[in-house]
């Protein structure tokens, strides 16, 4: 019979695969199914948006953030604890990959995205912009005999 830290491992390894398959099978712009459970925050303040996700563990090379056409995307990867000697009681730290994508609810400068990590906190700030969307634009019109605009 297996000693319980080989089951233990086996299972880890198990479902770190089936956490790939379903990233795999179920690829899209909202929160991944697998992985470590990040809770996301987002508060929209006169000058700015901002998101704060809890990350204990991470290190600041651990995560990745993108930002593009109202999007903010949050990645990253907690590695599994190195084995320690002993049996395997319990393990329920989550590791392995995430994936968040939040959409922003106000136009905001995604270029000035600064982003900070403290206490397993992470705090992305995004300054706002005026939203030009839906305003009126003046078109010129050009008279036939003035030729071709371009």
């Amino acid at each position: 019979m297996n000693e319980p830290r080989e089951s233990a491992a086996r299972l880890l390894r198990f479902r770190q695969a089936l956490e790939r398959l379903i990233q795999d099978v179920l690829p899209g712009p909202g929160d991944s199914v697998a992985g470590p459970a990040v809770p996301i925050d987002v508060f929209v303040r006169e000058g700015s948006v901002e998101v704060i996700v809890e990350v204990p563990g991470f290190r600041a090379d651990h995560l990745e953030i993108s930002a593009a056409g109202g999007h903010l995307v949050l990645e990253g990867h907690r590695p599994a604890a190195p084995g320690l000697p002993g049996s395997v009681l319990c393990l329920e730290r989550p590791v392995g990959r995430f994936r968040r994508v939040v959409e922003l609810p106000v136009a905001a400068d995604t270029r000035r995205a600064v982003g900070a990590l403290r206490d397993g906190v992470l705090t992305v700030s995004l300054p706002r912009v005026r939203d030009r969307r839906g305003a009126a634009q003046r078109v010129p019109v050009f008279p036939d005999d003035a030729g071709d605009p371009q």
